[in-house]
């Protein structure tokens, strides 16, 4: 019913809080793609050193080809550039080294369209690059952006808890140092 709103112009977006997959399944079959994109890709805005890096595809296409890559990159740019607010967004590919010529065959099929695009490709990316700001959209397929999902979640959720637990233990053990019934120390 979301999308059937959506479509007839009565609501501007769907949220879900469900199932990913059911929820692009509707938006392709309901919704339709834009001209140009034959599979939806999830992107999601993680926080880097320089504002927000989009990460696409987040978990949508697990077996996509060069050409779905390339589009995901376009999309990227797009959203980077219309929502982030990136005048020129800066996409980099995900790979296994930075150097030209490394990753898997997709990676290097898909480098050599990137290259050749008016996008502003700077090239190969390591994980890494994903925080520190080096680039505004960071293109993967849906496997691998998913398994960078779910790391950068576990790890934002253990930093947490390890920060909170150092707070707390160094406030009691101020409240204790000054507590008056504390015994002196000397």
């Amino acid at each position: 019913m979301a999308a059937d709103l959506v479509k007839d112009g009565e609501c501007r977006a769907l949220v879900s809080a469900g199932n990913t997959g059911a929820a692009l399944a509707i938006g392709m079959f309901v919704l339709g793609v834009l001209p140009g994109v034959e599979r939806p890709a999830i992107a999601t805005a993680l926080p880097s050193l320089s504002g927000f890096t989009v990460l696409i595809d987040a978990g949508a296409n697990v077996d996509p080809k060069p050409r779905h890559l390339f589009q995901f990159a376009v999309m990227g740019h797009v959203y980077s550039r219309d929502i982030v607010g990136k005048d020129n967004p800066r996409v980099g590919l995900l790979s296994v080294g930075e150097e030209e010529g490394k990753g898997n065959e997709l990676v290097k099929d898909t480098f050599e369209s990137l290259r050749g695009s008016s996008l502003n490709f700077i090239g190969n990316i390591e994980g890494r690059d994903i925080y520190n700001g080096r680039c505004d959209v960071v293109v993967t397929d849906g496997f691998t952006g998913n398994v960078c999902l779910k790391v950068s979640e576990s790890l934002a959720e253990m930093l947490t808890s390890m920060i909170r637990e150092e707070l707390t233990r160094d406030m009691l053990s101020r409240r204790a140092r000054c507590s008056p019934s504390a015994p002196s120390r000397g």
